[in-house]
């Protein structure tokens, strides 16, 4: 019984997960749909767009493996590599580009990290009262 406790744990820890770190993907969807068209009037019309595409899929990537691992300090590697490869690929010759990605590849990642652990702990706290 214990072992299937522990699954449906696990479960419900990813779903949550997965739910919660699909709203950093939604937040840079949204930001390089309207702010790429947006830089291309105000700064420069020739704005390559590949590099924002390759940045959006691994954030994706990034996205479902921090849903999926249990490992904090591992989750905090996975966003701190994900900024760095953005800070590699479009600094200094991006750097309002390079900025904003970097600020949408660390803090809703970070925040979903946070929010995941805190919707995750008092979903077992409502489980503790329940059982009770």
């Amino acid at each position: 019984m214990n072992h299937d406790h522990g699954n449906r744990d696990q479960v419900i820890r990813i779903g949550i997960g997965l739910a919660v770190h699909s709203l950093p993907v939604l937040l840079f969807y949204l930001a390089h749909a309207w702010g790429i068209p947006l830089y291309r009037k105000l700064v420069n019309p020739a704005v390559v767009e590949p590099m924002a595409q390759f940045s959006f899929f691994l954030l994706i990537l990034v996205s479902a493996l921090l849903a999926l691992l249990p490992n904090r300090k591992f989750k905090l590697g996975l966003v701190a590599a994900l900024v760095l490869f953005n800070i590699w690929a479009l600094f200094p010759e991006n750097p309002v580009r390079g900025s904003v990605y970097c600020f949408l590849s660390a803090v809703p990642p970070l925040l979903a990290v946070w929010l995941t652990q805190r919707l995750c702990q008092r979903f077992e706290r409502l489980e503790l009262a329940h059982a009770h």
